[in-house]
């Protein structure tokens, strides 16, 4: 059943009242589409993404963000990674009770000491 004009108005100004809304044109056309992707994905609505964007880019802007604070760098424009990488980094990382970064940063290291061991095993230098 179609929701009454009063229910309509009720809803219209609730939202009013609660929400502020912007509208956010992308360039180029189908961006929204690889956004919308990126967010299910996630597990999350687009809306729900790009307000997280939002406030995640505005936290590290005006503190430093958290992996400045632990000592971290970040790269300026982050690092691309294949959609397939990421998934299955969150995959791990949640059957491992951790952040994704958290995860990443472990897996890369332990790799790195892999490598390492690996390269003396071969009687190759060190790089300490």
């Amino acid at each position: 059943m179609p929701a009454s004009k009063a229910q309509q108005k009720a809803v219209h100004k609730y939202t009013k009242e609660n929400y502020d809304r912007f509208l956010i044109t992308m360039k180029p056309k189908g961006r929204l589409e690889t956004v919308k992707a990126h967010a299910a994905a996630q597990g999350e609505s687009a809306n729900a993404f790009i307000g997280r964007a939002i406030s995640e880019a505005m936290e590290r802007d005006s503190s430093g963000g958290p992996q400045e604070a632990a000592g971290e760098s970040v790269a300026p424009h982050g690092i691309s990674l294949h959609l397939d990488t990421i998934k299955t980094a969150q995959r791990a990382a949640q059957a491992a009770g951790e952040a994704v970064p958290v995860f990443v940063a472990r897996a890369v290291e332990t790799q790195a000491q892999r490598d390492e061991l690996a390269r003396r095993m071969e009687g190759g230098k060190s790089n300490e």
